[in-house]
């Protein structure tokens, strides 16, 4: 009779170790800044993704790879496909990425095809108001594997005010103060 609650706990136990690793813990980022750039100008700043290696932090390299144009409603908007590759010390990493470039309603979306997400979602939305514009940076992501979930996610806000910083630089240094 003790044997069973023993196989049961023993089952409970490695279920519960397997749905652990399993959950879905997705992490969601959101910035919002003030800029003295219209939005247009942050936009095509920003949809510029051939130029992400000259000022990203850690970003080796950047390319559209694939760029097209879908119709939608009176408008149209750019397809991309991207690829990044991001260094860190000794570890190297490749993104390709579907893009949307919208610029009619200021919005850039990205979402990762291939690299070390199980997730990875990012949008800008651009608008413009009496000082220059608004610009929302979102990020979605969920680690592929529950270790770097551990670990990375608690820098992941860090990494993204860096890197907004970085386009924040990248529009003075191109625009001007």
């Amino acid at each position: 009779r003790r044997i069973m609650p023993i196989r049961i706990l023993k089952n409970l136990k490695r279920h519960a170790w397997r749905a652990c690793l399993q959950r879905k813990e997705m992490t969601k980022i959101t910035l919002k800044r003030q800029s003295p750039f219209s939005a247009d100008l942050m936009f095509a700043m920003v949809a510029d993704i051939d130029r992400y290696h000259e000022f990203l932090p850690y970003c080796v390299a950047s390319r559209v790879k694939t760029r097209t144009t879908a119709p939608v409603g009176e408008g149209s908007q750019e397809l991309l496909k991207a690829e990044l590759m991001i260094r860190y010390k000794i570890v190297q990493e490749s993104f390709m990425s579907n893009v949307t470039l919208d610029c009619a309603k200021g919005v850039i979306e990205a979402r990762q095809m291939t690299g070390p997400f199980k997730h990875l979602f990012n949008q800008w939305v651009f608008d413009d108001n009496e000082v220059g514009s608004t610009i929302e940076f979102t990020l979605d992501f969920e680690f592929r594997v529950p270790l770097l979930r551990k670990i990375i996610a608690p820098l992941m806000g860090r990494a993204v005010e860096t890197m907004v910083g970085a386009f924040e630089e990248r529009a003075r240094h191109i625009y001007g103060d």
